[in-house]
């Protein structure tokens, strides 16, 4: 359990350093940088890497590979810690052992912005009460092998809607865009058998009335003998599908047809955590644009209610359910699309429509 907590604790200071990023709008532009075409995601035209991003993901190698070393050399993320300041110089951002360290290492990535700086430097080194974080405090103990762990970050999933700030439009209760899309993703895995084991997603932007579904920050827990989860509503059949907004037509097509309301909203976390809360029945992406960093952790909360996600050409063609599964490979993309359900009669239903 201590475990879960930590990522409870690294995932709140992350929404943390988001949210600083974003209070100024000149400081936030001294942030952006653009990716190099063999980072980017093919389904952008432009995609972006933040010093959120990078700070948020070393931030959580050192928190967590500083309380537990046997995982220090196991925490993956989505992004390299290398960048470019305006000066041209290239720079490795890591975490350093005293505030005033990392506060120095950061002025120099921010082109001598001293107040900047001081103030990453002082969320990052941040001592946060689990107390003060909005979700529920795992109280179930249970027990995880830590050297078989593996971790993966998403430091912060749909950079583009965090990027452009907007509070973004809803339909059926689902941010369809916006800054409200935007999730930190940070998840467990067995290295042997390759299972997302345990999941935590905090949402830095929300507001009070978007409570009413669940915390700010959700966990869940799914071992071979242990299940646990914060509080998450029942789902009920809403006849909705998360879907992308570059699915295919014949796709698309064969759910209309079947009456289902198709929901483009924006992020892969996101889109995944509707189906979390229950606002849609699915998320069904047969595409390969997802990687291992965006599906483990709402994999594991998804396991932990009783759902899974499933290898999408797999669910299609054969009779086999087969999970995905975060064993480290050179893409680390979920090549063949994802199938992601809660409810295992709704996925029932659903792929009897796609077979068909």
């Amino acid at each position: 359990m201590d475990l879960l907590k930590a990522l409870i604790l690294v995932s709140e200071k992350a929404a943390n350093i988001a949210r600083v990023c974003r209070q100024d709008e000149h400081l936030f532009q001294l942030l952006v940088q653009k990716k190099k075409s063999d980072e980017a995601n093919p389904r952008f035209v432009e995609d972006f890497k933040t010093l959120a991003d990078v700070l948020i993901q070393e931030m959580v190698r050192h928190d967590i590979g500083k309380q537990f070393e046997e995982l220090s050399s196991s925490i993956k993320g989505e992004e390299n810690n290398v960048f470019k300041n305006k000066l041209g110089e290239k720079i490795c951002v890591q975490v350093k052992p005293s505030e005033a360290e990392t506060s120095s290492l950061l002025e120099t990535v921010l082109n001598g912005d001293q107040l900047a700086a001081t103030r990453l430097a002082a969320e990052v080194h941040r001592n946060l009460d689990i107390r003060n974080v909005k979700t529920d405090i795992p109280q179930n103990d249970f027990e995880v092998d830590i050297e078989e762990l593996g971790i993966w970050i998403d430091p912060i999933d749909c950079t583009g809607e965090y990027v452009h700030g907007s509070p973004g439009k809803t339909r059926h209760n689902i941010h369809i865009s916006g800054v409200k899309c935007v999730t930190v993703l940070i998840g467990a895995f067995n290295k042997k058998t390759g299972a997302a084991i345990m999941g935590v997603i905090n949402r830095p932007f929300l507001d009070k009335e978007d409570f009413q579904f669940s915390q700010q920050c959700i966990w869940g827990v799914s071992l071979p003998n242990f299940k646990d989860h914060s509080r998450i509503n029942e789902p009920s059949k809403k006849n909705v599908i998360s879907i992308s907004s570059s699915e295919s037509e014949g796709i698309k097509e064969k759910l209309r047809n079947c009456n289902f309301d198709l929901i483009e909203a924006s992020g892969a976390g996101y889109k995944i955590l509707t189906v979390i809360l229950g606002l849609a029945d699915a998320y069904i992406l047969t595409k390969g644009t997802t990687f291992k960093w965006d599906t483990c952790s709402p994999h594991a909360i998804l396991k932990s209610l009783g759902g899974d996600i499933l290898d999408y050409r797999e669910a299609i063609t054969s009779s086999h359910i087969k999970s995905i599964t975060y064993f480290n490979d050179e893409s680390n993309c979920n090549l063949n699309g994802i199938f992601v359900y809660r409810d295992k009669h709704f996925f029932n239903d659903i792929i009897d429509i796609l077979k068909s």
